[in-house]
């Protein structure tokens, strides 16, 4: 049975590593955590953690470097840890590198989502993400990056459903995240959909690509085109909520309760 009189400290520890850069060390505290008192303990840690902290730790890992945090924070804590992901980022720097950050914002999303095979698990973090705004324009934002992709994607669904259809001539990486989406949750699938094309309603205009400047005129208001990757990034930037712990000067020894992100 876990002693849960030591979650509280095993907390602290991981937030004092996390805010110090020591995302290695906060890791091998959650291995230490599992050994001694098995996975359940992890995800209480997990949950006691303010989701600014679990951000920072989680967005040090995604698909290509496992982490145990990864594979146990619970959907509703990822998904408010989600709202945090893009405080680090300046205005500046979606300006200048938008398609680097949609990498990293898709590494973690997808490292996440698909680091088990557990497909309920997989289907709560989707329910849970995109259930919140900031969760539906993280999503948008990636998918903006395939623009074309995800176009004949929704084209497909919607002439013959999500799991008869499906098929596209891309084998682009987001595809298998898209469809994870449709087939789980039609819902959220729409509002992802309507997060990217604002403009678009069913039945009367056409999903289309963000046309050249010399075409503008030619497709008008027929067509529904996409916010780009860099809209979309702006607007989740300001979606980080405005109240979070500090950052710790440099040099300083970290403490609780200040804003990192300040």
């Amino acid at each position: 049975m876990t002693d849960k009189t030591n979650l509280p400290a095993i907390s602290r520890q991981v937030t004092e590593l996390v805010l110090a850069g020591s995302t290695d060390h906060a890791e091998e505290a959650f291995s230490e955590t599992a050994e001694q008192f098995g996975d359940l303990a992890v995800v209480e840690v997990l949950e006691a953690l303010s989701p600014e902290v679990a951000s920072m730790h989680l967005s040090a890992f995604d698909g290509g470097k496992l982490s145990l945090a990864t594979l146990l924070i619970s959907p509703a804590a990822w998904a408010q840890s989600l709202a945090f992901f893009a405080a680090v980022w300046t205005e500046d720097k979606i300006e200048d590198e938008p398609e680097f950050l949609a990498e990293s914002l898709f590494a973690h999303i997808h490292g996440v989502l698909f680091a088990s095979d557990d497909l309920d698990r997989r289907a709560a973090l989707i329910h849970e993400a995109l259930s919140t705004d900031w969760g539906t324009t993280a999503f948008a934002a990636l998918f903006s990056t395939a623009i074309e992709e995800i176009i004949e994607l929704a084209n497909d669904i919607h002439a013959r459903g999500a799991f008869i259809g499906g098929q596209t001539t891309s084998d682009h990486d987001i595809i298998p995240l898209a469809l994870a989406i449709a087939r789980t949750d039609a819902d959220a699938w729409d509002r992802v959909l309507f997060e990217l094309f604002p403009d678009w309603q069913p039945g009367e205009n056409e999903l289309h690509s963000r046309p050249d400047e010399d075409e503008e005129e030619e497709y008008g208001y027929e067509y529904a085109t996409p916010r780009t990757t860099q809209e979309l990034l702006l607007r989740l930037r300001k979606q980080v909520p405005s109240k979070a712990i500090s950052a710790p000067k440099p040099g300083a020894r970290p403490s609780l309760g200040e804003d990192i992100f300040a």
